[in-house]
């Protein structure tokens, strides 16, 4: 199995349970990895052999903008769109909320397999 990397992508979300993070969007920041045969685009050179990541990163980034209360909620869903692709086996993402602790760094991580 080979591995596609995304790191800090930038998101714009409304994701919290106070008043003003449901009203003001707040910057989060994603990382992915991504289990994936790359064999096929290896031998191809062509880009429908495998992930169309900057696809994906700007589905990813038009979902974040719903609202959510919770980080670990918006992780998941994140991660679901991810295993839309049926190539993908497995997904593990991190998901940073910069602003969430004054001095501190939260992140919240997931992994989910594709069901057989």
């Amino acid at each position: 199995m080979d591995t596609i990397y995304v790191s800090r992508l930038p998101l714009l979300s409304l994701v919290g349970v106070y008043s003003y993070e449901k009203e003001n969007p707040q910057p989060l920041y994603l990382d992915l990895t991504i289990n994936i045969s790359l064999s096929d685009a290896a031998a191809s050179d062509d880009l429908g052999d495998t992930l169309d990541y900057a696809a994906l990163c700007h589905d990813i980034q038009a979902a974040a903008r719903e609202h959510c209360n919770l980080i670990e909620k918006r992780l998941t869903d994140l991660l679901q769109i991810v295993l839309r692709d049926d190539r993908i086996v497995e997904v593990t993402g991190r998901l940073y909320k910069p602003g969430a602790v004054p001095g501190a760094e939260i992140s919240v991580e997931r992994t989910v397999k594709r069901s057989l």
